[in-house]
């Protein structure tokens, strides 16, 4: 596993035991990972963040949280399963930071809950239905298998060499080819459509940051994030790939760092002309 990796804590949640990293102290950022990694995801990142707590939960039956026995495991079960951690752990306000699959569940948690969010920072993600998408995340794992994900996350990573075999075991682990015939609508264009039509009642600040060399989601699906929420500012870090946060990590945390305290002074009542 990764060098120093901290233990994560533990709760119930909804029956269901349930991981999440929560490090450091400060004004709070709840961030999400996505398919098919962890809470790990965001790591390298915490040692940029200065006064600020980290708190990142292992997605339903990712990283160190476990899945049901039976039944279901699409978008219904993964998003309530984070409802249930929104409101037993995350704190009353805070930071929204999302990657990927955790985007699109925390943009539809944020349509749902817009008075908690302090801002909203979002990392190579999609609300642009794809069969390319199906294609890379299900159908090739239900032909090849886990060894066909492990061996494209090796090369995932634009700047930083290898991938950790650690993060490569841990986040290979769960894909079985039952799990994913468990859940393959994470991206289906029905919760898309729904959730970018939602996106007009997000108020709060909001940051896209993207690779300029991501594979996965290329930047034009940023752009169409831009269109549905187009107060939101866009920054572009050249040659980092899908796994920002494994890439660039001190530039990623640099950048969300200036984006939180700008935000912070902007609705800062000093900042805003008396009427």
């Amino acid at each position: 596993m990764m060098t120093n990796q901290p233990a994560r804590k533990r709760i119930l949640i909804d029956g269901v035991p349930t991981s999440y990293l929560d490090l450091g102290e400060g004004e709070p950022i709840v961030a999400l990972h996505g398919i098919p990694t962890s809470s790990l995801l965001f790591l390298p990142m915490v040692p940029f963040l200065g006064a600020r707590r980290l708190i990142a939960p292992d997605l339903l039956g990712q990283g160190e949280t476990e899945s049901p026995p039976e039944g279901p495991l699409g978008f219904v079960e993964y998003y309530n399963h984070l409802c249930g951690f929104m409101n037993a752990v995350a704190p009353r306000r805070f930071h929204l930071l999302v990657h990927d699959l955790g985007a699109v569940l925390g943009l539809e948690w944020a349509a749902d809950n817009a008075d908690r969010l302090e801002s909203l920072t979002i990392l190579s993600t999609t609300l642009t239905s794809s069969i390319r998408v199906g294609v890379l995340i299900y159908a090739a794992n239900l032909i090849f298998g886990r060894s066909l994900l492990r061996w494209g996350m090796r090369h995932m990573l634009k700047r930083s060499g290898n991938l950790d075999h650690g993060l490569i075991e841990e986040w290979s682990r769960p894909w079985s080819r039952r799990r994913v015939l468990r859940g393959t609508d994470h991206f289906s264009a029905r919760h898309l459509n729904r959730i970018r039509s939602r996106l007009s009642g997000i108020r709060s600040p909001v940051l896209l940051i993207w690779g300029g060399r991501d594979d996965i989601f290329p930047l034009r699906h940023a752009a169409e994030i831009v269109k549905t929420l187009p107060h939101a500012k866009l920054r572009v870090i050249e040659g980092c790939g899908h796994w920002l946060p494994l890439d660039a990590p001190d530039e990623v945390a640099r950048i969300l760092s200036e984006f939180l305290s700008q935000s912070a002074i902007e609705s800062s009542p000093r900042s805003k002309t008396p009427e």
